[in-house]
């Protein structure tokens, strides 16, 4: 397309007819007394032959049983589930009772899965404290406790020494 002179193009190119805004509000007044004209017709012109209604059944069944054409019928899902219903039943009752070899205590559990849980579920320190059964906890009960300086180290290079910093 080739953009000659389009910047020096003054008009739009739409144009409206003559007279059209004031002849508007006439012809919008016309339609509406049409309107009013269409609803005060009561009858729709279509009519229902005589007893239509009432005959309508029993054509539909003579033209279904004069067809002849044969009816499949469909298959029962009941069955289906009750033989997979047995079969569940009979896994659910062989992997409870065969399958008790490994017991779940709490010396099964690995220290780790323990800890992870406790850092997944934020619990707090309160929280923690409340699970001691002890009521009376000293400093005495600390004192006798035999660490290696192996554990020893091993546990001051995993701590933050930030955290040990105050405000």
């Amino acid at each position: 397309m080739k953009n000659n002179k389009l910047h020096i193009i003054k008009k739009t190119g739409f144009k409206t007819p003559d007279n059209y805004f004031e002849l508007f509000e006439a012809k919008l007044k016309e339609e509406l007394v049409e309107k009013e004209t269409i609803q005060n017709i009561e009858s729709t012109g279509y009519s229902v032959p005589k007893d239509y209604f009432d005959i309508v059944e029993e054509n539909i069944l003579v033209k279904i049983i004069n067809d002849n054409k044969p009816i499949a019928k469909l298959k029962s899902r009941n069955t289906f589930y009750y033989f997979s219903g047995i079969a569940a039943s009979f896994i659910l009752l062989f992997s409870l009772v065969f399958n008790t070899k490994n017991t779940i205590s709490i010396d099964t559990i690995e220290t780790v899965s323990i800890e992870s849980y406790l850092y997944q579920e934020d619990y707090s320190n309160d929280d923690l404290a409340s699970l001691f059964k002890s009521d009376e906890i000293s400093y005495t009960d600390f004192i006798d406790v035999n660490m290696s300086e192996e554990t020893l180290n091993e546990y001051l290079d995993t701590i933050d020494t930030e955290d040990f910093i105050l405000d």
